[in-house]
């Protein structure tokens, strides 16, 4: 399979830095990143059918082990501060008015011929959404292979989803503040969330959190000049809920009182927090034993005797605090990170598929209320993490 998933890949001449500057995106083709490749990957439309039914029925089993975390309150199982719970109950509550916007599936398989994994969801606030939407799309236009096409309606569709959010809520005014930490990259991927609200029907605006005032009695404003002030009634973060519930306490309990109070509307959502820790995937585990999509997902490297296995933490990022074991318990790679007082879940090791250069492929297709755009991580080690290549793909 390896001879095969190299003859996948379309070589093309690469843009220049000065194309990607004129489209905004110069952050990704800096030359001390080396991110931006000039291949793409050829799929059928089988094998991308593949990715997309196995997305629908993992969002199904992730409600369903949701339900069950609130069912049971195992909010400690999974991770989920006392303080974050009462917001994610009744955003529960409300998820037929205010549904998730969007989520990124992680997975290993089809490429090489082996059955779709999970190896983990990104349900809050996945990245990768300039390089998905616009980069891979413009590499295919140079590339200009007769015939072929990309599974890519990444704003599209999140355009859509905003739509539908809008007309559930029709008393509320149709303005959406959307906020970052400031960084280059989330201010980028903060751009696609924004047109992508745009064309839904909202009238858009981007501030850094700093800069933003939340008011428990009143709601979520941004001050205008002296003495004025501009209410939104709907918020868009891209900062994680588990940032906010462990690093941010006071901001968590207003937000929670916005919520409940129904002041405003926050995407994503707070439920999300119960899908973005990694421990729902024991959960999963639990409610669907050997399920053909999951990989063995427990709390203790003692259930992987025998068998080799990845260590990581519940709310760990971008491949850091990640340690992959051989069946002998022997580690084989590890990386740092920023994460590691988070507890671990530990999950069967799966191979990705693999080209001749030893370099993995990781598979994220972004979903709504279905998969709706796919691209990859290419990686030489093991993990896929912040030094991953981003590859993208062509359908033929």
């Amino acid at each position: 399979m390896e001879d095969n998933l190299n003859n996948r890949l379309y070589e093309f001449k690469a843009p220049s830095y000065k194309f990607w500057k004129k489209l905004g995106l110069a952050y990704y083709a800096e030359e001390d990143m080396e991110y931006l490749t000039n291949q793409l990957l050829c799929l059928s439309d089988m094998e991308v059918k593949q990715y997309a039914d196995a997305c629908t029925e993992l969002y199904g089993m992730y409600e369903k082990a949701a339900q069950h975390v609130i069912d049971n309150e195992l909010w400690d199982e999974i991770g989920i501060p006392e303080n974050a719970i009462e917001i994610i109950k009744h955003s529960w509550e409300q998820r037929k008015k205010i549904p998730q916007l969007y989520g990124r599936f992680d997975l290993a398989g089809v490429l090489d011929g082996k059955p779709v994994k999970l190896i983990e969801f990104n349900a809050d606030t996945a990245t990768v959404m300039p390089e998905t939407a616009i980069v891979q799309f413009e590499q295919l236009k140079i590339a200009n292979i007769k015939g072929s096409f990309q599974y890519s309606q990444l704003v599209e569709r999140m355009s859509r989803r905003f739509e539908l959010i809008k007309s559930l809520s029709p008393d509320r005014e149709a303005n959406i503040l959307l906020s970052d930490l400031g960084h280059e990259e989330d201010i980028l991927n903060l751009d696609i969330i924004t047109a992508a609200a745009g064309g839904g029907g909202f009238k858009t605006k981007q501030m850094a959190l700093e800069r933003v005032i939340f008011s428990e009695d009143e709601g979520i404003f941004i001050q205008l000049g002296e003495d004025k002030f501009l209410r939104y009634d709907y918020w868009f973060k891209l900062i994680p809920w588990e940032f906010i519930a462990y690093e941010e306490p006071e901001l968590m309990d207003i937000l929670t009182k916005i919520v409940t109070k129904d002041l405003a509307v926050i995407l994503n959502p707070a439920f999300t927090m119960i899908f973005q820790s990694k421990a729902i995937m024991k959960i999963l585990w639990d409610l669907f034993p050997n399920h053909h999509l999951l990989l063995k997902t427990t709390f203790s490297a003692a259930d992987f005797k025998f068998q080799p296995y990845v260590q990581k933490v519940i709310f760990g990022r971008e491949g850091e605090n990640v340690k992959i074991f051989d069946s002998g318990a022997k580690m084989l790679e590890e990386n740092d990170g920023d994460f590691g007082d988070y507890p671990s879940v530990f999950q069967s090791f799966v191979e990705l598929p693999k080209d001749r250069d030893e370099e993995i492929y990781q598979a994220g297709i972004y979903f709504t209320d279905k998969a709706v755009s796919l691209s990859y991580r290419r990686r030489d080690g093991l993990i896929v993490d912040e030094d991953s290549e981003f590859i993208g793909h062509y359908v033929l």
